[in-house]
């Protein structure tokens, strides 16, 4: 009887054995097919074996952004900051992680922002918070000087010249011969020197800014190629 007992025993164990690997086997080729399933950037998902050709399709409208951004970019040197707001605001829109579109499109925006405030235009208030939001939002991504740029001038275009200095000496650390960081810093000099001038008319520190702000002028006139920058920086030196 115990003989008997023993081998039911050995035998209910190697049923419930098979049943588990059984019962594994069957859940494990689902999970296994769900792997060979990926996501793309668009939330479109494929299996692996169309994954290739998902890359290609998806080459025509990296191209089309490429030359978009080749646009823009020209626009851009010609200081046609209304045409490059036009022309990237759906498309940063549609890829808020594309780093040259936004940056490209927030630069363009800021400077626009100081062309209004320059003009008495109260609209720059309301619009300088769209590059400063976009680089805030990048710079969490992935650092970049453009990023320290844009906060820097949406700062001092706010009238926060301390921390348009502080930032903006981080991007001269990447590029020190940057000619537009330069003029920024230069700038936040000048209106910081204002500010102190609330107080004690040509005070130790208004002289001690204006006086950096114009060495700062005086090396962008000499470095840059830019002959409409000149002539604004020669205007802002006359003004000290």
């Amino acid at each position: 009887m115990k003989t008997i007992f023993k081998r039911r025993s050995a035998m209910k164990k190697l049923i419930r054995i098979f049943s588990c690997f059984f019962l594994a086997l069957i859940l494990f080729v689902p999970f296994n097919d769900a792997l060979s399933w990926v996501q793309n950037s668009d939330g479109i998902q494929s299996s692996r074996n169309e994954l290739p050709v998902l890359i290609a399709a998806n080459s025509s409208s990296q191209s089309d952004q490429s030359d978009i951004y080749a646009q823009a970019e020209a626009l851009y040197k010609e200081k046609k900051y209304d045409d490059v707001i036009r022309l990237l605001t759906g498309e940063a829109y549609a890829a808020p992680n594309n780093f040259e579109l936004n940056i490209l499109l927030a630069k363009a925006q800021v400077e626009k922002c100081a062309i209004l405030k320059e003009k008495g235009d109260v609209a720059y208030k309301t619009l300088v918070n769209q590059p400063y939001d976009t680089a805030q939002r990048l710079d969490k991504i992935r650092a970049h000087q453009d990023l320290y740029y844009i906060t820097a001038k949406s700062l001092l275009i706010n009238d926060r010249p301390v921390r348009a200095i502080n930032t903006i000496e981080k991007a001269l650390r990447f590029e020190p011969d940057n000619t537009d960081y330069m003029l920024v810093l230069a700038d936040a000099y000048c209106a910081r020197a204002d500010f102190f001038d609330k107080g004690e008319k040509n005070s130790i520190h208004s002289t001690q800014l204006r006086s950096k702000a114009n060495d700062i002028y005086e090396k962008i006139i000499e470095i840059s190629k830019d002959d409409e920058l000149k002539i604004k920086v020669k205007e802002k030196m006359k003004k000290l």
